[in-house]
């Protein structure tokens, strides 16, 4: 799979609800040319610190500031004043020749489909109901047909159960020449009386990625991981366990046809681990410190976009309010980090840290 070239930087300024989407390029502000490079890098680094080992050059000073600030390819402002969050989610799948397309939405199920690439906007049909703040969302695409816009559809389901709304399930597809939501049965759980207190702490696709996977933890409830088949549009329990993940896990083929994802015990550290067979609740098989952030530093969210040809793109959002510092005007710091997981020895998967920058200028996620 070829890496993929540019990332869509989603900001947001102050609480006025202003938001810009620009991008970047991936294989200049956060990879060196070569692995080899990028290996060089850290054993300089370890060098310049007297650390004894490569390994621990995670600590370096990494406090690079974002080269340089990227021109805004769209403005989004809510169009009242208490929906003011807006949410972006990808509306692109695996493989897909372009990485633009997103579909903004606000806290009312009011939406937007924009592509970044051409600079494009177009109305969509509001949701049947509001997903929440931060929904799940998923991009497939069928090889059935010919039709590009009947071939793509977007899944949206609400991750909480902190409203009346929450965990309501739609899919966004083409057909009589228009997009349209087309509702869709809810997770078992939500019927049972314990889900009050339930979230879905990690998601995934599963197989040809036709089946969606979401994991709830069971500090909260005993739900565990159900799967929804997307053709049969019917729900089965995975198991009463949980994802040993944070957040979104994407499937990579081409490494040992293994799934990577932020481990949910270690929010800094990528990890890697089978989903091939859900019979069992599955293990990590590979853990990696990414980054050693300022002591202080907590993070508040994070997520993990694969690239293509090995590489990813960490985001993670950090408050530093407490800490003394002068460059953040709210307290919020992003930092980015391109990472290459390669092949090592005895059939072990090694990673290479490439760059990090870090930025304060209310980076709202990346896409």
């Amino acid at each position: 799979m070829k890496a993929r070239q540019f990332l869509n930087v989603v900001q947001r300024f102050g609480r006025g609800g202003l938001y810009t989407v620009s991008r970047i390029k991936a294989d200049e502000q956060l990879f060196y040319g070569s692995t080899a490079e990028a290996q060089e890098s850290i054993t300089s680094a370890a060098s310049k610190l007297n650390m004894s080992s490569p390994s621990c050059t995670f600590a370096q000073p990494w406090m690079d500031s974002m080269p340089r600030k990227p021109t805004p390819r769209l403005s989004f402002e809510p169009y009242r004043s208490d929906y003011s969050r807006l949410d972006f989610l990808p509306f692109y799948g695996r493989g897909s020749s372009g990485h633009g397309r997103i579909l903004c939405m606000d806290s009312a199920g009011h939406t937007i489909l924009c592509d970044a690439d051409v600079r494009s906007v177009q109305p969509v049909p509001c949701l049947n109901e509001p997903k929440g703040d931060s929904p799940v969302s998923f991009s497939l695409t069928s090889t059935h047909t010919t039709d590009p816009k009947r071939a793509e559809a977007l899944y949206i389901l609400g991750r909480s159960a902190s409203s009346h709304n929450s965990f309501n399930f739609e899919v966004l597809i083409y057909g009589d020449k228009t997009w349209h939501w087309v509702r869709l049965p809810p997770p078992p759980y939500v019927n049972d009386p314990v889900y009050d207190s339930t979230f879905i702490q990690s998601y995934t696709l599963l197989g040809d990625g036709s089946t969606i996977c979401i994991s709830s933890p069971p500090e909260h409830s005993p739900v565990g991981t159900y799967c929804f088949d997307t053709a049969s549009r019917k729900w089965e329990k995975a198991g009463r366990w949980v994802l040993p993940i944070n957040g979104r896990a994407e499937h990579v083929p081409e490494l040992c046809n293994l799934w990577f994802g932020m481990a949910e015990n270690s929010p800094h550290n990528l990890c890697a681990l089978d989903l091939s067979n859900l019979d069992g609740a599955p293990k990590l098989l590979h853990e990696w410190q990414d980054l050693d952030p300022p002591e202080g530093w907590v993070q508040i969210r994070g997520s993990l976009l694969y690239l293509g040809a090995g590489r990813f793109c960490i985001t993670k959002i950090f408050n530093i309010a407490d800490q003394d510092t002068e460059d953040s005007t709210n307290g919020i710091a992003a930092v980015l980090t391109g990472v290459e997981v390669v092949p090592g020895g005895s059939s072990e998967l090694q990673m290479i840290k490439h760059k990090s920058f870090v930025s304060y200028d209310d980076i709202h996620c990346v896409l």
